[in-house]
């Protein structure tokens, strides 16, 4: 018998959560002892499981042994990855939930039982750490905000949720997965928090801000508060303010010495300080979240792209750090209609160098800010793409293959060139070229072939660990039987779709998805199949 927390079903509604499994084996003979020969468990041994006291072990009528195993799904993807990796055809099912099935077998010197808990998981309202740059967009004093996640590589915005609340100073809480701003509708200021669902919730009311004052710029340090500006324009006297954002207090707050213009700033993950663009001096500025004063430093920036001389009417809005270090602005050239307008900038903190990445297509009115997660989370995440990523998107292909050279894929064949790596995923698994069937090992082959390119890949661009499962899948490739072969593909897929709801890196640029040219271009590499 096998019980998960004293049920035959659990539902995780949280993460992380520790379950524990109980696992019974009673011999049901009537009269007689038996002795349990073997207990396994496919889906938790991977993870440690082990039947508790070794076996064989002879059990006496009626009597029985029970053996116990904790376990922590760290994450809603932990469920979908245990999902697929077990082996019930029916999980992890369709989204928005999910669910694996784990099975206890044993063996008896007088036959063999199993038994089977089912856990199901729902995802929670929390947001993940990842790459994503979040935009927000407040109307002209309208109690209206929208929420769009920006594309790095294009300024391209998906829109996420729209309140009607005029709120702004938008940052993310690397610590509870949440969004965070303050809404400025009314004169007493309140805290809003964002999650996964996109409703947009009044938290907390916050009566130490003036009533005078309304906040544009916002961000979370590193140890999880949250830090917000007012500056010259915004209000009678610029004032800052540092918040807890677990328990909904302002920690501080006060008059801000400093007549910078700042509409937004951010943390820098790797200095933990504090940097915006000054809208009157036109340089990069450190804000310090102490005193509220602020150092002003570097060139003025960007330089105009006709002139190339300081370009002294750019203003900008927002602003958002990646994990590496990269501050991002989104700019507006006033003068409009010679000028880029709406550009999305990279920005070297240390040097003050401003690259334009692309130019966006909103005009901007002042109110609108970034937030991002460049902040490890608590719980590490991983981005990955699967093969449907890959098989269109020729540029992140050969970025794969210039990062690590030619990608072995065994009787497969070697893969030295995007064109040879799209034969891969592009090929049929049940016919080649010539419409000749193949065998279940060829099949087999192929597909697992294709699995190991695509995370080849992932760990090339994103770091994502997948270098063990491709290391097995190379052994089976060329040896292993059907069975083998089997395992390793159930594997290797869990792996390359596990972090495959992460937002791709800021500074990653895959490319345009262009399905019809990736396979006209596709050629098989030579192989031995």
């Amino acid at each position: 018998m096998k019980l998960v927390n004293g049920y035959q079903t659990f539902n995780i509604t949280s993460y992380p959560t520790t379950i524990n499994f109980t696992t019974v084996a009673l011999n049901s003979h009537p009269t007689l002892p038996s002795t349990l020969l073997t207990a396994t468990d496919p889906l938790l041994e991977p993870t440690g499981w082990t039947f508790t006291p070794p076996l064989p072990q002879s059990v006496p009528v009626g009597g029985n042994l029970i053996s116990y195993y904790s376990y922590t799904i760290n994450s809603f993807d932990d469920c979908v990855a245990l999902g697929n990796a077990d082996d019930d055809p029916t999980t992890p099912g369709p989204l928005p939930n999910a669910s694996f099935t784990n099975t206890f077998f044993a063996t008896w010197d007088s036959g063999t039982a199993q038994s089977s808990v089912k856990v199901t998981c729902q995802p929670a309202n929390t947001l993940p750490c990842d790459s994503s740059l979040y935009y927000s967009d407040s109307g002209l004093g309208l109690p209206n905000t929208t929420l769009s996640r920006m594309d790095p590589a294009t300024a391209a915005l998906t829109p996420f949720s729209t309140a009607n609340i005029f709120y702004s100073a938008t940052a993310f809480n690397h610590l509870d997965g949440y969004i965070y701003a303050i809404d400025n509708t009314l004169p007493l200021k309140s805290l809003v928090r964002i999650g996964a669902d996109g409703v947009a919730t009044i938290v907390a009311p916050l009566p130490q801000l003036s009533l005078l004052n309304t906040y544009p710029a916002g961000t979370v340090l590193s140890d999880g508060t949250y830090l917000i500006f007012s500056g010259p324009g915004f209000g009678v006297v610029p004032s800052y303010a540092r918040i807890n954002l677990s328990t909904g207090t302002v920690i501080n707050a006060g008059a801000a010495p400093t007549l910078a213009s700042i509409l937004d700033f951010a943390t820098n993950p790797i200095d933990g300080q504090v940097y915006g663009y000054n809208q009157i001096t036109h340089r990069l500025t450190r804000f310090d979240p102490n005193t509220g004063s602020t150092t002003d430093y570097g060139p003025i920036g960007p330089p105009d792209s006709i002139t190339g001389l300081p370009a002294l009417y750019f203003t900008t809005t927002a602003a958002a750090f990646d994990a590496a270090g990269t501050l991002y602005v989104y700019g507006n050239d006033l003068t409009g209609l010679i000028h880029p307008i709406n550009t999305l900038y990279s920005v070297d903190v240390t040097t003050g160098t401003f690259t334009r990445v692309a130019t966006g297509a909103v005009s901007l009115n002042g109110n609108e800010n970034f937030a991002s997660c460049p902040f490890p989370a608590p719980l590490e995440k991983g981005t990955t793409r699967n093969e449907g990523f890959f098989k269109t998107h020729e540029q992140a292909v050969a970025m794969c293959l210039a990062n690590g050279g030619n990608i072995d894929l065994g009787r497969l064949g070697v893969v030295s060139s995007v064109e040879e790596a799209m034969g891969v995923l592009w090929l049929s698994p049940s016919a080649t070229q010539q419409r000749v069937p193949r065998t279940k090992e060829q099949s087999l082959r192929v597909k697992l072939g294709r699995q190991s390119l695509t995370a080849t890949c992932n760990a090339r661009l994103f770091g994502a660990a997948t270098q063990p499962g491709i290391d097995r899948a190379r052994v089976v490739m060329d040896s292993g039987s059907s069975a083998d072969m089997e395992a390793q593909l159930t594997e290797l897929r869990a792996l390359n779709d596990k972090g495959a709801r992460y937002a791709l890196p800021m500074s990653f640029n895959g490319g345009p998805a262009s399905a019809s040219h990736a396979l006209s271009i596709a050629r098989e590499p030579k192989s031995s199949l």
